[in-house]
């Protein structure tokens, strides 16, 4: 029995160790970002991924203005000599990318360390699961729109004008897995009153 518990306990701070190491992957994640974002040392090309296209099909992958299109709904956003504020535009849906998914790993973290003690049912997890579960919707409601946006502004003005897709520019998948988030801070909140009430009756 004792060997038993040892083990879980074992695996259990692995567990918690990985997720501090995804925390810090994901603070290094925002730091390039933001240095990317910058524009300090930015040498090459500017380059970003750009939402769906409204015209198509293409036969063959091509460039068309600053858009190099590939033969899959694909394409990039290529700027050969960027100015400094086309370069932070470009690297916006990569920083809010980076914070969102900082703070979510940040606040596993902090659930992770509370189950350790045996209790995970508090309040503050609770808190800390709704907050992460508005971090994923934000990212379907943000970064998708965000990337969008940047396309249009990039490409007005040039012969790929109008060519980005602006009809549906949100991304469904992070908002349900959002609300199944929602759904598990109400059972830890849930959880947490039923404690409360049974150390008042105690």
């Amino acid at each position: 029995m004792r060997l038993r518990a040892w083990s879980i306990r074992t695996w259990w701070v692995i567990f918690e160790n990985l997720i501090y190491l995804a925390f810090a992957i994901g603070v290094i994640a925002l730091l390039g970002a933001g240095w990317m974002a910058s524009g300090v040392t930015h040498t090459g090309p500017a380059v970003m991924e750009v939402p769906r296209l409204r015209e198509w099909p293409f036969t063959n992958p091509q460039q068309v203005g600053p858009l190099r299109i590939g033969l899959d709904y694909s394409a990039y956003l290529s700027l050969d000599r960027p100015a400094r504020w086309q370069i932070l535009l470009l690297n916006m849906p990569s920083v809010v990318t980076a914070l969102l998914t900082a703070i979510i790993a940040f606040l596993l973290w902090q659930i992770a360390r509370t189950l350790r003690s045996g209790d995970p049912f508090v309040p503050r997890n609770a808190r800390r699961i709704f907050i992460m579960s508005g971090c994923v919707a934000g990212y379907g409601l943000l970064v998708e729109p965000l990337r969008t946006l940047v396309a249009v502004i990039m490409v007005d003005g040039t012969s790929a004008g109008g060519m980005i897709d602006t009809d549906w520019p949100f991304t469904p998948a992070p908002i349900g897995f959002a609300l199944l988030v929602i759904a598990l801070g109400s059972i830890f909140k849930r959880g947490a009153r039923l404690r409360e009430d049974a150390e008042g009756l105690v």
